[in-house]
């Protein structure tokens, strides 16, 4: 009895230590951010997948996401912040996106914004294992207890280029494209999104080089065409009770207005970047000429200048990236900013599984939060990198009620994936044509 009183004490005893480790700020002992470590892994074909290690001085470790294109470089700019960070108090969220933002000279670009993203992310991790709450809680508790998915079919495949094919779907395979449709109604998908096809279709081995397409940004008939056939076939098959979406990542206004009205009948719940996001005033023309929603746009950093599109009237659904707008708190002003209009949220999401984690914890927040990418097949390795698998139960993403994130990079796992050299889809089909 005596030999188990005695082992119950130690084990308080310890329980105590560690408590009191990850609560000194609590006893009037502000904890301070002691080193900043990018890590770099092989990704989907969005791009390799960049994470922010965040230590500070009593044991607490937290982990936050960068991921866009050029990770190598984002990679750089994360190194390149840490002294801006070290030493400060991680619960200061706000006074060090700040200090992150002057130090770059007030200068947004992707860059910048993924690195700031990647530390901010950290740091509500570590905010939410210091005081043993789930990050959902620190930003105002759940508005919703589940995050409802999309994904993606026909033309275009998430695992393409990353030495995975087995996914890939042209968009004149009209039999793939069927089985697909089929397996995501089967499964309870209420919504789907789809691409441009015709020579522009990432996994048609005989498309036009795009040096023929993005310079100019221009869609010819036959290529509109082809896409409204898809489109067309794709609603056939999904029925009327799925939601359709579309995204033209950004074409010149002739085209965008062209393929606006091919699509108008098919009832789009969005026409996903018509054109550029920064082309206020041809946006805003086309809305104009079109029923389909626009939505706008993943590639806008900060609440400043999603603030500038919302306010101009040519966005009907805001979409935004957490992983590149800046991080919780920019996304979570997006948000109260646009549902202080009456619009929509969607969350694009086309990163690591904690990118879909740190989503989830932001939706489960927004009143006027509408639904979440996910990127569905994905790599084989998704789940191995973190520390407990993707929980997703009936096409809604589900996140558990442990501190932080409630889950963790897996480094070691990640290790055996390790950043080699970022081939994107397109690069993949360049590939294909010089052959």
């Amino acid at each position: 009895m005596q030999m188990a009183l005695k082992m119950g004490s130690a084990a308080f005893s310890c329980l105590m230590d560690n408590m009191t480790i990850h609560t000194t700020h609590l006893k009037g002992i502000p904890m301070k951010i002691t080193r900043v470590t990018p890590i770099l892994g092989q990704g989907n074909i969005c791009a390799s997948w960049v994470f922010a290690k965040v230590e500070t001085d009593d044991g607490l470790v937290g982990y936050g996401e960068g991921t866009r294109h050029a990770g190598p470089v984002i990679a750089e700019a994360i190194r390149w912040l840490e002294p801006h960070v070290v030493g400060k108090k991680p619960f200061d969220v706000e006074a060090l996106y700040t200090t992150m933002f002057k130090a770059t000279h007030y200068t947004w670009g992707a860059v910048f914004s993924c690195a700031i993203t990647a530390i901010e992310t950290a740091l509500w991790d570590i905010m939410g294992k210091a005081v043993g709450k789930p990050v959902y809680e620190l930003l105002g508790g759940k508005v919703w207890d589940r995050v409802r998915l999309y994904s993606h079919i026909g033309g275009g495949s998430q695992i393409i280029g990353m030495g995975v094919d087995d996914g890939a779907i042209a968009s004149d395979d009209f039999g793939a494209i069927k089985e697909h449709a089929q397996d995501l109604v089967a499964r309870g998908f209420t919504c789907v999104k789809t691409f441009q096809a015709g020579r522009y279709d990432i996994t048609d081995g005989n498309s036009a080089d795009l040096a023929d397409f993005w310079p100019n940004m221009h869609m010819d008939r036959p290529d509109i065409q082809a896409t409204a056939r898809k489109v067309e076939f794709i609603r056939e098959q999904v029925g009327d009770d799925v939601e359709i979406t579309f995204d033209a990542h950004g074409l010149n206004a002739v085209s965008a207005l062209r393929l606006a009205k091919a699509l108008e009948p098919f009832d789009l719940l969005w026409y996903e970047e018509p054109v550029h996001p920064f082309n206020l005033s041809a946006l805003k023309q086309l809305r104009s000429q079109t029923s389909i929603p626009i939505a706008m746009s993943e590639r806008l950093h900060a609440s400043t200048e999603f603030a500038e599109v919302i306010d101009t009237d040519a966005v009907d659904v805001v979409m935004v990236d957490v992983q590149w707008c800046g991080g919780v708190s920019q996304a979570k002003k997006i948000a109260a900013i646009a549902e202080s209009r009456y619009l929509p949220i969607t969350l694009h999401n086309c990163n690591s599984p904690l990118a879909s984690v740190i989503n989830a914890h932001i939706a489960m927040t927004l009143p006027n939060f509408l639904n979440m990418e996910f990127m569905d097949p994905d790599v084989p390795w998704r789940d191995e990198i973190i520390s407990e698998p993707l929980q997703v139960l009936d096409v809604d993403l589900i996140v558990n009620d442990k501190p932080g994130w409630g889950v963790d990079i897996n480094e070691d796992a990640l290790a055996r994936y390790p950043y080699d050299r970022e081939v994107s889809a397109y690069e993949e089909r360049d590939q294909r044509l010089r052959r």
